[in-house]
């Protein structure tokens, strides 16, 4: 069962929290340190400011090589569909909108049948990422099986600001004021909050 912590900045900065001394996964021996970042941008005195951390975080060498792996699993395919899928739509997007004549009224040096390309490139090559990345996880699900089931999609890290690692999930809240962490491994949670004492506060 998953147990999450908000935890307020600074105090979780990456110098001061503590992680136990084993796999935030399984539990193993440490063998490895895997990379979680979490970031956002944030509005601060009338001025956009990107908060941008980075843990060390225990992992054997079997989870420290399936996040790698996982992680491949999902970008490849996504780079694929969106390359492939929004390029064919930017090309045919932008050719059918200049045969119809969307340039002639256009501001001289402007191209509007390129912007019109680029938009349909941009959506369709989003879904196009989805699909590719969708179909790979269910043609490899029984080559990595649970360690893929439990990595969320690429699209959803984007879209919620969230990183993964195998065993643990992190972002900043909207305002960066605090880190929120997710455990699949209870076990190991307990002994976070332990050695986190009051900095650890269980979130809903």
């Amino acid at each position: 069962m998953a147990r999450s912590f908000r935890l307020p900045l600074p105090a979780a900065n990456p110098d001061k929290i503590r992680f136990p001394n084993r796999c935030v996964c399984c539990g193993a021996p440490r063998h490895a340190d895997s990379t979680l970042g979490v970031s956002r941008v944030v509005q601060r005195k009338r001025r956009q400011e990107p908060v941008v951390l980075r843990y060390a975080v225990p992992h054997c060498d079997k989870c420290h090589r399936g996040t790698k792996a996982v992680f491949l699993v999902g970008l490849l395919p996504f780079l694929a569909g969106f390359v492939l899928l929004g390029g064919a739509a930017f090309v045919l997007a932008a050719f059918y909108a200049s045969a119809l004549g969307i340039d002639r009224n256009s501001v001289p040096g402007s191209a509007n049948s390129l912007v019109v390309g680029a938009a349909a490139g941009m959506m369709i090559g989003l879904v196009g990422a989805f699909l590719f990345e969708g179909a790979a996880r269910l043609l490899l699900l029984p080559f990595f099986g649970q360690a893929l089931w439990q990595a969320p999609m690429l699209m959803t890290q984007f879209i919620q600001d969230t990183d993964y690692i195998a065993g643990l999930r992190g972002k900043l809240d909207p305002e960066a004021k605090h880190l929120l962490l997710t455990f699949n491994n209870d076990e190991l949670a307990a002994e976070f909050a332990r050695l986190n004492g009051e900095t650890a506060v269980d979130a809903p």
